[in-house]
Order: structure tokens, then sequence, then C-alpha cells
């Protein structure tokens, strides 16, 4: 218990720190140029301030490439108990934390382009496959993490352990999965802003219920 307690926290942590890395970078001043329509639009903004374009890739790389090492963490550490759901459940966080290593990879290749070379960005001269698979595999791992977190809700609620572990955050990517993959298929286009507030906001869930897990394995 106390084991998956401590794996559950530094996980979720890491999965904090990476999610919330990644939205620094998303919200600076320079992403207006995602929304700009007109390449040589795009173009004067990159080369206002290529500093912080610079920057923003750095942030943006950190944040995917730690998000990924979260889930192994907390793959690693899952109790899987008896029965068969506590062992489906690590199962699928394997399964998400494979689709998200694949991701980053193809993103994290992505932008080192971009920095390398913000002008092909700009007029729309590199290549869409690799973004349009990193959110792809995204959207996969979200789907399996959260089934993953189901399984492991039902598993600790029949088992009758404390503390009950909360099922909003299976659902929340269970359900975001499956909208964002709609919006995807509908418009081509995604923000991945949106996959890292949901996995800050299950990264924060998960911190917040290993910390009652401690307690409740603390010695009276």
């Amino acid at each position: 218990m106390a084991r998956r307690i401590r794996g559950d926290a530094a996980a979720a942590a890491v999965m904090v720190a990476g999610s919330a890395t990644f939205l620094a970078g998303a919200f600076m001043p320079v992403s207006r140029v995602y929304v700009e329509a007109d390449p040589q639009r795009k173009l004067a903004i990159l080369m206002a301030d290529p500093g912080q374009w610079r920057a923003q890739q750095m942030l943006l790389a950190a944040g995917t490439a730690a998000l990924p090492v979260g889930v192994v963490m907390l793959a690693r550490h899952w109790d899987t108990g008896n029965g068969p759901e506590p062992k489906a459940g690590q199962r699928l966080a394997q399964g998400a934390a494979l689709a998200w290593i694949a991701g980053a990879g193809l993103f994290l290749g992505n932008l080192k382009a971009r920095y390398r070379d913000p002008e092909a960005f700009a007029l729309g001269n590199m290549p869409a496959w690799p973004f349009q698979g990193y959110m792809g595999l995204s959207l996969a791992g979200m789907a399996a993490l959260g089934g993953g977190l189901l399984a492991r809700a039902r598993a600790r609620a029949n088992s009758g352990a404390l503390p009950q572990d909360p099922r909003w955050p299976g659902w929340l990517n269970v359900g975001g999965a499956g909208v964002f993959a709609a919006v995807l298929v509908g418009t081509g286009d995604l923000p991945p802003l949106l996959v890292y507030v949901v996995e800050l906001s299950t990264g924060a869930a998960l911190l917040r219920q290993a910390r009652r897990g401690a307690n409740l394995d603390r010695p009276a």
C-alpha cells in the first residue's frame, strides 16, 4: 500500500509538472501565431520575437517529454492486487504510456524543426503528419489511461479498500478523448493544450488521492 502511494505521488507530480510546463509554453503571447491564417502574418509574428518562439518550443518539448514519464511511473507502481480488473487496468496504463511515448517522439521531432526553421512553419512548408500522428496517439493514450483508472477504481471499490479512488479522472480522460477525437476528425486540427489541461487535472487528482492514502496509512 505504502509503495503504491509513494509511486502514485511521484508519478502524479511528474504528470502535473509536465502538463504545467507545456501549458506555460502554450499560453505565451507568441501563441497567437497558431490562430493566424495568413502565412505572411504568421511569419511577421515569429520574426518580431524569435527568442520567444524558441523559448516556447523548448517549454513545449519539456512538457511533451515529461508527461509520458509520469504515465510510465504510474503504470510501474500500479497495485495489481487480486483478480482481473487491477491487472487489466495496469495493462491499459502500460498501453497509454506506449502511445504517449510514440506520440511524443513524433512531436519532439516536429518541435525541433519549428525551432530550427520558423519560416518553414509559418509558410506551411512542414509536413502535417507528425503533428496529426502525435495528436492521434495522445488521444489513444488518454482513452487507455482513463480506462485503466476506471478499472482500478472499480477494483478498489469492490475490495472495500480505503481510500476509494475517484472515478471522475477516468471518465474525464475517456470522455475527453472521445470528444477531442471527434473534433480532430471533423476539423483536421486540435489544440494540444486541451490534452494537457486534462492531464494536469488527472495528475492533480492522483496527487490528492495519494496524499489522502498516505494520511490513512500513517500509524495512529
